[in-house]
């Protein structure tokens, strides 16, 4: 990935000023020998072991927002990436999928072994420890997110699974968030655990416990991904302010819901022609100085219109929001058939974020590409899409409602049909797992 680059480049200069500014210069390192075991089981190091847990599940965030970004409507791929291309047309095998599937797996393989540490040092008091209520909630959001992106599960090595097991585990996990966090006194980890258990109850299909744990966030709640240039900087910031890789133009948020405050962007070239591209692109000079200043996608050819949601390279990565939770309750009185309360819940979001309010629809009605807003599932669409925009969620709202974008939609170029709507098990785990190597998914 491009953050760990950034790293192994700081390194390089750091040696090159060594060479040549410090004629004295020591490159001996010295090895302190290993470090053992006993030495980490020390009762000051437990916050240290949280954290680590935390940035585990840090390097999932951005990763799954830049390239989920790409793969869907999210945001148009206008860079030179070959998997740029790959995912812009809908395209996404088993070999694309080994970064994503390692990731999250190591995140809640992190937050287990961390729990069997705390465990260890603390004893009976790790079970009101509010790190330990982290560490679950870790673990079950980590549950979640492979839940939401992976077409099938495995876990250990063992026999492949319907993805609805990582919502059963995230649900373990999380309850045990809720558990530890009451005793501790850790009210935030309560509240994002109770945000976790709504989503993955939504793909359980359990409305009703869904809506019970969403009614225990408030609308102005939001736990996120925490990024720090100490540490890992936001992919998609990266990727738009850092380098024009991808954009805005085309997307629904510029074409459809152009203007709403969940989407914002910054037109940083102007087509000549907007009726011929050809034509070429100038710089409206108001980006200059900012990231890298490009008024052109990576491509030489497409106008950069960049995102500002994310206008920081620390800018954080939201994973369980209140006004989500409100979206969550408006889809349960959707699928009941209560239209009043759809648009009560859809209202409450739009008026946190100072939209208009909407009417009542006339009906349920049925998804349309691009969003035609005049009926309560399309709405639900319009208002998923903009609250949870470049959040790494937007693939599983296209599965999930088998959406007409899967059907060849596209942004720029042509698309795949069908598009790709979750992540394959990746070909490292058909290859090291004889469990599966059999199975339909590897063969």
């Amino acid at each position: 990935m491009m953050k760990r680059t950034g790293r192994a480049g700081i390194g390089g200069v750091a040696v090159v000023l060594c060479g040549v500014g410090l004629a004295g210069c020591e490159l001996e390192v010295l090895n302190p020998g290993r470090i053992l075991d006993e030495d980490l089981t020390t009762r000051e190091l437990m916050p240290i072991l949280v954290s680590g847990v935390s940035a585990e599940f840090n390097d999932i965030g951005d990763f799954y927002a830049f390239d989920i970004a790409r793969l869907t409507d999210d945001l148009s791929g206008t860079g030179s990436y070959f998997s740029t291309g790959q995912y812009r047309r809908g395209v996404f095998d088993n070999e694309n999928s080994e970064g994503h599937w390692e990731q999250a797996h190591e995140a809640a393989w992190a937050a287990g072994g961390a729990w069997e540490r705390l465990q260890d040092v603390l004893g009976a008091e790790a079970n009101s420890f509010d790190g330990s209520a982290r560490v679950f909630l870790l673990m079950g959001l980590a549950h979640r997110m492979l839940g939401e992106n992976f077409c099938d599960l495995v876990y250990d090595k063992g026999p492949l699974q319907p993805r609805e097991a990582a919502f059963d585990s995230a649900i373990v996990a999380l309850n045990q968030a809720v558990s530890i966090g009451t005793a501790a006194g850790a009210s935030d980890y309560v509240t994002a655990a109770h945000g976790g258990i709504a989503q993955a109850n939504v793909g359980l299909g359990n409305w009703s416990a869904a809506v019970q744990s969403a009614s225990m966030v408030p609308t102005n709640f939001v736990h996120s991904a925490i990024y720090h240039l100490t540490a890992n900087s936001n992919g998609v910031w990266n990727e738009s302010w850092g380098r024009a890789e991808v954009g805005v133009w085309a997307t629904p948020a510029q074409r459809v819901f152009d203007g709403d405050p969940r989407a914002p962007y910054t037109i940083c070239g102007s087509w000549n022609d907007p009726n011929d591209p050809s034509k070429g692109v100038t710089p409206t000079g108001v980006c200059t100085g900012q990231g890298s200043g490009a008024h052109q996608g990576a491509d030489g050819l497409t106008a950069h219109y960049r995102q500002d949601k994310y206008n920081e390279s620390g800018s954080d990565v939201p994973i369980v929001t209140g006004t989500e939770m409100r979206l969550i309750e408006a889809e349960a009185a959707l699928v009941g058939g209560d239209l009043a309360t759809f648009t009560a819940k859809v209202n409450e979001v739009r008026a946190f974020y100072g939209a208009e309010p909407i009417e009542q629809p006339a009906a349920a009605g049925a998804l349309e590409f691009p969003n035609a807003q005049d009926d309560a599932w399309s709405i639900l669409d319009r208002e998923r899409y903009l609250t949870l925009w470049i959040e790494g969620r937007r693939l599983w709202d296209l599965d999930r409602w088998q959406h007409p974008f899967l059907q060849g939609g596209t942004l720029i170029g042509p698309g795949a049909e069908p598009r790709v709507s979750c992540m394959p098990v990746p070909e490292i785990e058909c290859t090291l797992n004889p469990e599966i190597q059999n199975s339909s998914v590897c063969t």
